[in-house]
């Protein structure tokens, strides 16, 4: 039989508002009191009925995590992250993938609404181009942190990294191994994070006055036939590249297969450079270059701008959004 609060009151002789005040750590119950009642609550098997605190309105508890692509290496290194952030904090994570597909997200924020979730951690589709749809859950004061591919068509928190930097680390790297012909291979413009490391390719180029410029920008979706297509069309130009720079775990692994199919040489001919994790690029090849993102810290931050704006909402506080631009990692051979 489940016990209640009212059971629990009558064991210790108090008032039931002593025992839910116990049962949610407040400070003004004595800590013998609290660990006497908290102890007994949880070996007669008592649960705390959230749903009938989230209709009060006395609790904010759960959130839910859209990203574009489970498969895709770094966001489900993120919702690793994100699990752990959310047990250790008492938080329910619900997870969705919009599968790259602007009607699946908008219908994710459909049920979002639906069932009450407190607030949204998102990173957009590839065919997302306007925030318009998640206007929904600002007016009903929902908050959003969007993180990577994000929106600036609503007010929100926003975690992004920094690619400047890292750029013209990297082509840096290529020119003194005295390779100029530096391609890119990336995602399209309407995309916040594609749209930047396309600049950033672009003013390292220039910083550097190389003449060679070449980037060929992948519509579809990001996967190993993709990526082939793309190094096939690079090394149909009379003019080769002999340094490539690929923006997806998937591009990269077409790259390196057609290189290997067509005997080129990593890293002599050409030396190839990848957003991903070191680990998995040296199964790829041992002299692949790497561009870590912060994914941890990422996750991190993402989840305490979230705790941030729930708080602000709970208090009465004025909106509390912010940018945080994190860097990236450069790991060379």
């Amino acid at each position: 039989m489940r016990i209640t609060i009212k059971d629990i009151a009558k064991r210790f002789n108090v008032h039931h508002s002593t025992v839910s005040r116990a049962l949610k750590d407040d400070p003004r119950i004595k800590a013998e009191t609290r660990d006497k009642i908290q102890r007994y609550a949880v070996e007669n098997g008592y649960q705390l009925n959230i749903n009938a605190l989230k209709l009060r309105g006395k609790v904010r508890n759960s959130i839910a995590l859209i990203v574009p692509n489970v498969n895709h290496r770094f966001f489900s290194n993120i919702i690793n992250h994100l699990t752990n952030l959310a047990y250790k904090h008492n938080f329910l994570l619900s997870i969705y993938q919009s599968n790259e597909n602007l009607e699946m997200e908008k219908s994710i924020l459909d049920k979002i609404i639906q069932q009450g979730i407190d607030g949204v951690i998102v990173s957009v589709s590839d065919k997302t181009k306007s925030g318009n749809h998640f206007l929904e859950l600002k007016k009903r004061n929902i908050p959003i942190v969007f993180f990577d591919r994000v929106l600036f068509d609503v007010d929100a928190s926003r975690v992004t990294t920094k690619n400047s930097e890292v750029f013209h680390l990297l082509v840096n790297h290529f020119v003194a191994k005295n390779h100029k012909r530096i391609a890119h291979v990336s995602g399209p413009d309407h995309i916040t994070v594609f749209h930047d490391r396309n600049l950033c390719y672009q003013n390292a180029i220039a910083a550097h006055q190389l003449k060679y410029k070449k980037q060929i920008i992948v519509m579809d979706d990001f996967n190993e036939k993709a990526g082939e297509e793309a190094a096939k069309e690079l090394f149909s130009f009379e003019e080769k590249p002999d340094a490539l720079i690929s923006t997806s775990f998937f591009l990269t692994m077409g790259i390196i297969k057609y290189l290997n199919t067509n005997n080129i040489n990593i890293p002599n001919e050409v030396m190839v450079a990848g957003f991903g994790d070191r680990l998995f690029h040296s199964i790829l090849h041992s002299s692949l270059i790497s561009i870590e993102q912060p994914e941890e810290e990422m996750a991190n931050t993402a989840f305490q701008l979230l705790m941030d704006l729930m708080t602000a909402l709970d208090t009465g506080s004025s909106d509390c959004y912010k940018e945080v631009v994190l860097a990236n990692t450069l790991l060379c051979e």
